[in-house]
């Protein structure tokens, strides 16, 4: 049986690659799955597959200038739990680059790397 190093090392570079290109997901299925949980303000399957569309459209021409960390781990996050979100990969993206390079490894930074502010 492998090491957790080993295993993790190997589940890292299948994240890493998976963050190479923009996750695909069947945007139909997941709003209309959403769709039938009950909850009050709950969006309807055409305004979520918009929503879902315009995120990836966004998403498609800015992907690659995001940094690599950041990509792997929104991906990866919207896939936890529930149905994946473009929505969702593009709001982490976003609140990570507001973030700036604070040293954080969702940017890609290690604590040696922090600059003097």
């Amino acid at each position: 049986m492998p090491g957790p190093v080993v295993l993790m090392a190997l589940g890292a570079s299948l994240v890493l690659t998976v963050a190479d290109d923009l996750p695909k997901f069947d945007v139909a299925a997941n709003c209309k799955a959403v769709a039938k949980v009950p909850i009050a303000d709950a969006q309807s399957p055409e305004n979520c597959i918009r929503d879902e569309e315009s995120a990836r459209a966004t998403l498609e021409g800015k992907w690659q200038s995001y940094p690599a960390a950041a990509r792997s781990r929104c991906a990866a996050e919207t896939q936890v739990g529930g149905s994946p979100s473009y929505v969702d990969i593009l709001t982490c993206l976003q609140m990570a680059q507001e973030a700036g390079p604070v040293g954080t490894p969702l940017l890609g930074k290690g604590e040696g790397e922090r600059g003097a502010q």
